[in-house]
């Protein structure tokens, strides 16, 4: 076992291409919220409270926003980019290798969602503490070791479910050709899905609850709550319950349900459940195409 995440994590980490498009969708997002899209947020903050906060706890409230944004896509994009070489075992017929060598059936899935988790946690955890820089730079704010570890913790636990939820989806692909469109399909479509292009307030009703649905907004929402708390109280001091509710709801930090709000604890289940019925549904269904090879 060991053996294998081990040489599973050198073929990742060996192909430069991947590692990169793992982090093409985090670049995306940083250049277009600097360049162009941060003007939204600052727009939308100075409408309802107008200058009572300051432009340094304004960026310091959009830079945690990005960020919470930027570990939910991260930990999606880089569990998948990890996975490829299953894909590529298949195509070129190394897996007939392990079919006939004398490992366990369960020890190539299970060392590949261990490999994905490793990279997931590793990439994320890179990404969060490069933009934890930038913030102190932009903003001279800290996270507390408190939040440090409770993002962390959340890195760690979306690195599993996006593990084994994408491990599902690939065990599905058979060629090369179909992982990459795969890979860009999701990494596209995955910054709408957690509401960093476009915020879930601007989205119709019936569209956000689609979204609601799927397991990564409620991850954005768990970082968006963990890391914006300090932020959130600085720009919204004295405000207006009725304007932190909007704000908050707006841009996806809490989510709502037929307008009662979805608990912490409800959405961390939710994920957990998603881990597990997909850990399952990759195993059998990795079983069944091994069977066939």
């Amino acid at each position: 076992m060991k053996n294998l995440v081990k040489r599973n994590l050198n073929l990742y980490f060996r192909d430069k291409a991947s590692v990169f498009f793992s982090l093409l969708s985090v670049i995306i997002v940083f250049a277009l919220y600097v360049l162009f899209l941060s003007n939204v947020q600052v727009d939308a903050v100075k409408q309802q409270i107008g200058n009572a906060a300051t432009d340094a706890n304004i960026s310091y409230l959009i830079n945690t926003w990005i960020l919470a944004g930027m570990l939910s896509i991260t930990t999606v994009t880089s569990t998948l980019g990890a996975l490829g070489f299953m894909v590529n075992d298949k195509e070129k017929k190394i897996l007939m290798d392990f079919k006939s060598s004398p490992i366990k059936m369960s020890t190539y899935p299970i060392a590949a969602i261990i490999t994905a988790i490793i990279v997931g946690v590793i990439i994320s955890t890179i990404a969060f503490l490069i933009y934890t820089i930038y913030i102190f730079i932009d903003t001279g704010y800290l996270f507390s070791l408190l939040v440090i570890a409770k993002s962390l913790t959340l890195i760690l636990i979306s690195s599993m479910m996006s593990a084994s939820f994408m491990g599902l989806l690939v065990s599905f692909l058979s060629t090369n050709n179909a992982f990459s469109s795969a890979s860009i399909l999701i990494g596209t479509s995955i910054g709408f899905v957690n509401g960093l292009y476009i915020p879930l307030g601007q989205l119709s009703n019936s569209l956000q609850n689609v979204i609601k649905l799927l397991p990564f907004s409620h991850i954005a929402s768990l970082f968006r709550q963990t890391l914006m708390e300090d932020s959130l109280t600085k720009v919204f001091n004295n405000a207006p319950q009725e304007i932190i509710t909007g704000y908050t709801e707006a841009f996806g930090v809490n989510l709502k349900w037929n307008g009662t709000q979805i608990s912490i604890n409800i959405s961390i289940a939710f994920i957990i459940i998603v881990f597990f019925l997909s850990l399952l549904a990759f195993f059998g269904n990795f079983k069944r195409k091994r069977e066939v090879i």
